[in-house]
């Protein structure tokens, strides 16, 4: 099967199990949309807070709470391209 999705966009092409594509709409009939929007439902759930319950994690959630000045803020794309070429000596 290939999705296509709103520009900018990529086409690709997945193995879905039979069971779940009997449940899924029909070509034409707003497969594509259904598929992106459970692809973005399944990120969003991605995006919960993590709660360490060992020691373990504790100690790694420390860390990366100190560690979040020095990755914060996050450069965009021309603040990286900017970077990348005064470190090779051009300025444009």
């Amino acid at each position: 099967m290939v999705v296509i999705i709103g520009m900018p966009s990529t086409a690709i092409s997945v193995r879905i199990p039979i069971r779940i594509l009997e449940q899924m709409p029909a070509p034409g009939n707003g497969r594509s949309i259904f598929i992106v929007k459970a692809i973005e439902e399944k990120l969003a759930r991605r995006r919960c807070d993590w709660k360490p319950r060992s020691e373990r994690g504790k100690r790694m959630a420390s860390l990366l709470a100190k560690g979040q000045k020095e990755r914060a803020p996050l450069l965009s794309e021309e603040q990286i391209a900017e970077e990348l070429n005064e470190l090779r000596g051009r300025r444009f």
